[in-house]
Formats: structure tokens, C-alpha cells, sequence
């Protein structure tokens, strides 16, 4: 049982009920939790709290592979043959466990490999560097069809994981996959009557910062930095570390990801190590 007052009821003030928490992350791709909230979840679990991630974007991909995706699998250091998708969620298992955090893997193609409707790529390959530009957006109506499947499948884990919160990305960036999980989670979530709040979208919010445009409906309430300790600031990193495919792109060669993290929590708040969050407020 949780106790009114510890460590995580401070990060999330909101809750203050001395009943468990159980909290369900959104999380669009199999990292964006961890970078982007994984010491709000260490701190969770260390304060008695269960917490599950959902990674929306998790299926298995079959060739043949858009050459983005084939230049990705290079980028992350796969061969051609290796199955790509499992791969990653392997080191979503471990990137959670070690956080203590249980883990759900949804059904839906990651973006580099889905096409629209009018049979293109959805992300295109860029030259130079390691870039993906999704120029290929879906119309609306395809997109309302996607949000609306992964709302049900929300619904779903909902339904199963009784959350008392509900936590997802805000979408900073303008990433197709996290806008849809996004709003699929915010629609979820009204339905099924759980607060929700959102995260920052960590590292790409350092990169290219941005602003946050909901669905009709709902709007963003004050921002909360929430503090933790070193040792829990420690162990996000070091779940971050069981991603190096992803690590190929975000760390090295003069992109110190943790020294950027650890920049960009000092300039949101004094404390200098925590994740900043928004309550979603409706109406």
C-alpha cells in the first residue's frame, strides 16, 4: 500500500488516494516510455505502485521493407535477415524489467514500415547522416480509422490492467505514430473515466521543440517537474542502456545523449534530475 505523502504522490499530485496505484503507460514506439518517463516509473515501483507500459507500435514486420526500413535495420546494426521487431521488443523486456515495470506489446506497424493508401511508404529515406522524413502522411479518414482500432485495443489493456492513471506521450515533434497513440490514449481514457497526463517527449523535445495540439475536447493543465533522487535518475539511464539499437542513434558521436537529458532537467527545474508532465484536463 501506498502511504499519502511519499515519493511519487510528490511527482504526481494528483494522486493522493493511500490505495495502490496502478499506472498503464501509453508508450507509441519500444523506448518512448523509458526515454521519455522511466524515472517516474522507477519512482512508481520503488513507492509500491504497479505499473505496466503498452508499447502501441510493436507488431511484427514482414518483408519486403521500405529502404527506410532497410537502412534503419543497418543504422541499429541488424542484418538483413534478422527479424527486426523482435529484436527490439527483446530489449523492451529488459529495459522494463529492470525497472521493475511489466510489459504489453501492441499489434500496429511502426511507421517505417506501413504505406498509405495510395500504395507509398510512409517514411521516406534521407541521405546523409541517420534521418527518416515522414513526408507521406495518411488522409484523415485513414488516420481516424488507425486511432479508432488502437483506441479499442487500449480499451482492452485497460480493461485488463484497472488503472488508476493513465500516462502517454504529448506529441512533441509531430511523429505520426506518437500523435496517434496519443490521441487514441486521451480518447481510452475519457471513455473509460481514468485520468490521464502527459509526458514530454524525451530526447526529441531537446531536439525540436514544439508545441502540443490536442484533439477537440481536451487541453493541457499546468506542467509538474517531477523530482527524483540520483539513484533513480541512475536507473532510467541505465534501462535506457538495454536499447542499443536505438543507442546507435541518440548516443556517440557527439549526441551524449545522457548529457543532454541531464542539461534539459536542470534548465526545467532547480532540482536537476526528473521528467515534466501535464495533466490533460477535458471540456
Amino acid at each position: 500500500m501506498l502511504k499519502q505523502g511519499n515519493a511519487f504522490t510528490r511527482l504526481i499530485p494528483m494522486l493522493r488516494d493511500p490505495g495502490a496505484i496502478r499506472i498503464l503507460a501509453i508508450s507509441s514506439h519500444l523506448d518512448d516510455a523509458v526515454l521519455s518517463f522511466g524515472a517516474g516509473l522507477a519512482q512508481a515501483v520503488r513507492d509500491g505502485a504497479k505499473a505496466t507500459v503498452y508499447t502501441v507500435f510493436a507488431g511484427t514486420a514482414e518483408p519486403p521493407y521500405s529502404p527506410a526500413a532497410e537502412r534503419m535495420h543497418t543504422v541499429w546494426g541488424l542484418s538483413p535477415n534478422e527479424d527486426a521487431s523482435l529484436h527490439r521488443r527483446k530489449e523492451d523486456i529488459a529495459a522494463l524489467g529492470h525497472l521493475g515495470v511489466a510489459h504489453h506489446h501492441g499489434r500496429f506497424l511502426d511507421a517505417i514500415y506501413r504505406k498509405s493508401a495510395d500504395g507509398r511508404w510512409l517514411a521516406d529515406h534521407v541521405e546523409g547522416g541517420q534521418k527518416l522524413a515522414m513526408n507521406n502522411r495518411p488522409d484523415a479518414g485513414e488516420r481516424d480509422d488507425l486511432v479508432a482500432e488502437i483506441q479499442g485495443d487500449i480499451e482492452a489493456v485497460i480493461d485488463e490492467c484497472d488503472p488508476t492513471l493513465i500516462v502517454t506521450c504529448a506529441g512533441i515533434g509531430g511523429h505520426p505514430d506518437r500523435a496517434a497513440a496519443r490521441d487514441a490514449a486521451l480518447f481510452a481514457a475519457r471513455k473509460k473515466n481514468v485520468p490521464i497526463r502527459l509526458w514530454e517527449d524525451l530526447p526529441y523535445a531537446i531536439f525540436q521543440p514544439g508545441s502540443v495540439e490536442l484533439p477537440a475536447g481536451f487541453r493541457l493543465g499546468s506542467p509538474k517537474f517531477g523530482s527524483v533522487g540520483s539513484d533513480v535518475w541512475a536507473r532510467k539511464f541505465q534501462a535506457v542502456e538495454h536499447y542499443p539499437s536505438q543507442l546507435t542513434m541518440l548516443n556517440g558521436r557527439d549526441k551524449n545523449l545522457f548529457a543532454r537529458l541531464d542539461d534539459h532537467a536542470r534548465k526545467a527545474s532547480p532540482q536537476g534530475q526528473g521528467e515534466t508532465t501535464w495533466p490533460v484536463l477535458r471540456g
